[in-house]
C-alpha cells in the first residue's frame, strides 16, 4: 500500500514488494530498509545482512521472535502442542496463562532489549521463527526501527524523530491480499480479508461437499503436517466415507 508511505513518490532508490525478492544478488553493499517484521521480513533481513553494508527493519507492532530448535533440541511446535501443555492453558486463569505465555517467549531472548517486544504481549499472533535475527540485530547487521513517518529522496524519517540517511533499496515486506479469481463469488468469496468455510475448509452453502481449499490456515508450527491432515479428510469427504453436517 503505497498510499501509507509520504514521500514514496520522491524516493530515488529502488524499491519493490517482498514477493518480488528472489536472491540477495545485485544488493551488495547497500543500505537497505525493509519494512515489515512477518517471517519473510525476518528471512529477507537475515539474508541481505550477509551482503549489505547495512540493513534496517521497520515495525509498527513488533513480534515475539523464536528458535526453531526449543528444549532439549526438539522442534518448537513439538514441544508447544502437547496435551499436557494444552490442558494447562485450558485450566490455569488468564492472567497466569499470559505470564507464563511471556516468559516462554522471552526465555531465549528479552524481546524488549532488542526493540521487539509486541504492543500486545499477550495476542499469539503470528510469532516470527528465525534462529538467526536476533544475532544480527546484537551485533549491528540489522538495526530495528518503529514505524516510518515519511520518506525522502534518499532518507526515511521514522515515527520516533529518527532519520536514516542514503537509503538504496526498500523493501515492502507488507503483508498479502488473497483472491479467488478462478471460482464464482458464489462458490468462495474474500469479505474483509475473511472467507466463510466450515472448519476453514468447505464452503458451508454447497448442495455437495465436492469442493475444498487447502492451507487457508496460519498454524503455530509448520504448516505441512496440518494441510497433509486437511487433504486427507477432504478425500474422505470426497469419497463418501465422511459426511459433513446439514
Amino acid at each position: 500500500p503505497l498510499e501509507s508511505f509520504p514521500g514514496i513518490e520522491r524516493f530515488k532508490g529502488q524499491y519493490f514488494h517482498s514477493h518480488q525478492y528472489k536472491h540477495p544478488g545485485g544488493l551488495e553493499g547497500k543500505r537497505i530498509l525493509v519494512i515489515g517484521l512477518g517471517n519473510s521480513a525476518s528471512d529477507i533481513a537475515v539474508e541481505l545482512s550477509k551482503k549489505a553494508a547495512q540493513v534496517f527493519v521497520s515495525t509498527r507492532h513488533g513480534s515475539w521472535v523464536m528458535g526453531r530448535i526449543s528444549e532439549d533440541g526438539y522442534p518448537w511446535d513439538m514441544v508447544f502442542h502437547t496435551r499436557f501443555r494444552s490442558m494447562l492453558r485450558n485450566v490455569l486463569p488468564q492472567m497466569i496463562r499470559k505470564w507464563m505465555m511471556e516468559q516462554q517467549m522471552n526465555q531465549w531472548f528479552n524481546h524488549e532489549n532488542y526493540g521487539l517486544e509486541p504492543q500486545n504481549k499477550y495476542l499469539m499472533k503470528e510469532p516470527v521463527l528465525n534462529d538467526d535475527l536476533p544475532s544480527r540485530i546484537l551485533y549491528g547487521a540489522i538495526k530495528v526501527k518503529p514505524t516510518v513517518k515519511e520518506l525522502t529522496e534518499t532518507s526515511a524519517i521514522f515515527e520516533d524523530g529518527t532519520v536514516e540517511e542514503k537509503i538504496d533499496v526498500i523493501v515492502f515486506a507488507t503483508g498479502y491480499t488473497f483472491s479467488f479469481p478462478f471460482l464464482e463469488d458464489s462458490l468462495v468469496k474474500v469479505e474483509d480479508k475473511m472467507v466463510s468455510l466450515y472448519k476453514y475448509m468447505f464452503p458451508p452453502h454447497l448442495e455437495k461437499s465436492t469442493l475444498a481449499c487447502i492451507g487457508l490456515i496460519q498454524p503455530l508450527g509448520s504448516i505441512f503436517p496440518t494441510v497433509e491432515l486437511q487433504a486427507r479428510w477432504a478425500t474422505r469427504v470426497f469419497k463418501g466415507l465422511c459426511t459433513l453436517p446439514s
